[in-house]
């Protein structure tokens, strides 16, 4: 699986002085089972080393964060300066599941290609769902 990354800046004026704030920001970590979009001024904060309780944090988080150089399953959802979560968190969680199915076509069905196979496809995932959903008896 490839790290999902996205760059995240920042530039504004506080006390007369000019902060450009950047950092790349590693998402694999906030993908978890609850799903929690990262803090992103907590994070940008901390690279730039801003104390979070500060005045000066406190004008970084009045700014928006512009987002690029996305990588991995992130890049389908940074566009325009823009990150979308949920988006990431639901391609994030389909690429996984896929990679269940096509690993299940292949060893157990002798299926090397599922996705020339939209109706097998479609039953293994949704098979797959199913079972995680019920969870362990």
């Amino acid at each position: 699986m490839s790290s999902n990354t996205v760059r995240a800046r920042m530039a504004f004026s506080f006390r007369g002085e000019t902060y450009e704030l950047e950092a790349s920001i590693d998402l694999d970590p906030y993908i978890g089972e609850a799903g929690e979009e990262p803090n992103f001024p907590l994070l940008l904060a901390k690279a730039s080393g801003i104390d979070p309780y500060s005045y000066l944090y406190e004008v970084l988080e009045s700014h928006e964060i512009e987002f690029s150089e996305a990588t991995g399953i992130a890049a389908r959802c940074c566009h325009d300066g823009a990150f979308d979560w949920p988006r990431f968190l639901r391609d994030v969680r389909e690429e996984s599941d896929l990679r269940v199915a096509r690993l299940i076509a292949e060893r157990a069905l002798g299926v090397p290609d599922l996705d020339g196979r939209a109706d097998l496809k479609a039953a293994l995932l949704a098979a797959y769902r199913a079972g995680k959903a019920a969870g362990p008896e």
